[in-house]
């Protein structure tokens, strides 16, 4: 790949997917990229097979020309992917079944470069469970990547971590890795090297991790940039989230829920700096103006605190939905990721955002694409309220007013036309005024609902600069 002219964006699949620092389009699909029928290990629980997806979408000014390079644990190069067409200005590509070239069986990472900026996801599907998770890719790998949540032996919980070489020069030293945990009745830390594009699954079978049950945040550290992605599962339930090299002095959660559908949240907020500092959650409600409640925790360097329920959503049966905010009263930077977990058995897992951007791209946008559909979350971080347009293929389809601090949700399943009467689209959500700023997520799930866990969700992506 040359590393000249191409861009960089990692596209998460079941493991950790690792972005490049070059200057276009690249997307790098991790560490556990899976082809179409591979058995995996994820964790103690056992999948029959896994399927994966990678959705691109081109955020560029011209048709992007692509390639998808697919990458053995071993760093060595499995296959090369060149797309027959180029992805149209605003629109998308998805590599899935018959469009995934790799030879199958396959275990391992992808990159996905391009002569335009671009944008990755990665669905997940396995059977025998049936479950479902989808991730995006990473744009800044660095040589420290955080989790805010690892669990081992937690309630039937655990997790894996997905670790990947973003150096993908033949030939260059092995990049040394150290996996530290952090919390009470934390692991002793592991080392190992990987060399340049090779990746692992560290989990119960091989990380030397001998507490019984253990819930806390990691820190892994290399001597060459690394991208992480973490799995967690009861081995009917999966969720999946990125590890990050950088946090904020705030983070921002589009979606918090409580018995809504049957849907509660959890949210996990890391302190990734170098001493304690105090936490403080602000939670809104959609359509509300007013606060809907707030509340502190004081958080060790590396530590991470975990709100379930949301704090204010304690009364047996009443619904909550909302948006959140977190702040650190001493600048320290954090990181947050969100579990939104069903009594039906569905699960799935985004980070939190750390800024905001005038626009919102969404890789994959649906509407009863075999029973799958998407609903989008968007929140206004900014400090005005904000007209947000929604354009699906660059077509604007609704326009929302969205108060500050506040969310809105599109999600219509009788009304086709607001997604362009497309089954399988790409969505950009934009504020009118180039001084607003927006985060936002998108949500997939079966209607009616599917046996199994059929749910996911990843983060929009800001525009490429």
């Amino acid at each position: 790949m040359e590393k000249s002219n191409r861009n960089s964006i990692l596209g998460r699949l079941k493991v950790v997917a690792v972005g490049t620092l070059l200057a276009v389009g690249t997307v790098v699909v991790g560490a556990d990229a899976q082809a179409q029928q591979q058995p995996i290990q994820v964790a103690s629980a056992t999948f029959a097979s896994l399927t994966s997806g990678i959705q691109i979408q081109n955020l560029g000014t011209l048709p992007a020309s692509a390639t998808i390079d697919y990458y053995n644990n071993d760093g060595s190069l499995a296959f090369s992917q060149a797309l027959t067409s180029p992805i149209p200005v605003n629109g998308s590509f998805t590599a899935f079944g018959k469009s995934m070239l790799v030879p199958t069986p396959f275990a391992g990472s992808a990159v996905v470069s391009a002569d335009q900026p671009i944008v990755a996801i990665v669905n997940l599907q396995s059977s025998g469970p049936s479950t479902g998770e989808s991730y995006d890719g990473v744009n800044a790998p660095g040589v420290t990547a955080n989790i805010p949540l690892f669990q081992q032996g937690n309630a039937g919980y655990d997790t894996t971590l997905h670790i990947q070489n973003t150096d993908t020069t033949v030939g260059d030293a092995n990049n040394m890795v150290t996996v530290t945990f952090k919390g009470s009745g934390a692991p002793a830390p592991l080392t190992f090297s990987l060399p340049p594009s090779g990746s692992i699954a560290v989990d119960r079978s091989n990380d030397q991790i001998i507490v019984p049950k253990f819930v806390g945040s990691v820190v892994v550290s290399g001597t060459q940039p690394i991208a992480v992605e973490s799995n967690q599962t009861n081995s009917t339930i999966l969720f999946a989230s990125t590890g990050s090299a950088s946090g904020s002095t705030s983070v921002f959660a589009p979606l918090l829920m409580s018995n809504n559908g049957g849907f509660s949240t959890g949210f996990q907020v890391q302190n990734t700096g170098a001493v304690t500092t105090t936490l403080t959650l602000t939670v809104s409600q959609t359509g509300s103006s007013s606060t809907f409640a707030t509340d502190t925790a004081v958080v060790g360097p590396g530590q991470s605190k975990t709100w379930y329920p949301i704090p204010g959503t304690t009364l047996p049966g009443a619904k909550f939905v909302g948006s959140g905010i977190v702040t650190s009263d001493n600048n320290m930077p954090l990181l947050g990721v969100v579990n939104e977990l069903s009594i039906g058995g569905q699960g799935m897992a985004y980070n939190a955002f750390g800024s905001g951007a005038q626009s919102v791209q969404m890789p994959l946008i649906m509407f009863n694409n075999s029973g799958f559909y998407t609903g989008e979350q968007v929140q206004n971080v900014g400090s005005t309220d904000a007209t947000v347009d929604l354009l699906i293929n660059g077509i604007v389809v609704d326009t929302q007013v969205i108060g500050h601090g506040n969310a809105f949700t599109w999600f219509n399943t009788n009304n086709p036309a607001i997604y362009g009467n497309q089954k399988v689209s790409s969505g950009v959500a934009k504020g009118r005024s180039p001084t607003d700023q927006l985060v936002g997520i998108v949500n997939e799930t079966t209607l009616p609902q599917q046996g199994g866990d059929t749910s996911f969700a990843y983060e929009g992506f800001a525009p490429v600069p």
